[in-house]
């Protein structure tokens, strides 16, 4: 899977892909209701040394935006550790609202119907596009690095 510097779109998807400030607001901004889904916290399947947590996001019951969140699991004893009590408040209430925390890089890439992430996000809501663009970024507070891919539905 390759991941680009820059997204090969044009107009309000390039604008959405992006935004440098918290999506859930911009959500907020546009459709006015937003709702934080949690799907899964936990250890996460793939490599057991990590916690993930993923959420969809909603406006007017209608899945906007996948996101999946990965730290290190011994993270959540330290620099991470507001992430386990977040519940249904979006990851921007730590992002965005605290001065030691930087993002570090973002990358972007467009999916596809055969892209094990593209499959994912399809098992858990029927996607009618026959791609998606996701997101990948990374932040560091502490020293300590929290990744998280956004998927735009």
């Amino acid at each position: 899977m390759t991941w680009l510097i820059s997204p090969n779109v044009e107009g309000n998807e390039l604008s959405w892909l992006t935004e440098e400030g918290s999506l859930t607001d911009r959500l907020k901004k546009e459709f006015h209701d937003v709702k934080v889904e949690v799907i899964y916290e936990g250890i996460y399947p793939l490599d057991r040394q990590y916690f993930s947590r993923e959420v969809m996001l909603k406006s007017k019951n209608i899945p906007r935006i996948f996101a999946r969140t990965l730290v290190q699991e011994n993270d959540l004893k330290g620099a991470w550790s507001s992430l386990k009590n977040l519940g249904d408040q979006s990851l921007a209430t730590i992002l965005f609202n605290s001065p030691e925390i930087k993002k570090i890089s973002v990358v972007y890439r467009e999916l596809f119907l055969e892209d094990d992430l593209f499959k994912y996000v399809d098992f858990l809501t029927t996607i009618t596009k026959r791609s998606l663009w996701a997101r990948k970024s990374s932040w560091a507070k502490e020293g300590a690095i929290l990744n998280l891919i956004e998927i735009f539905l």
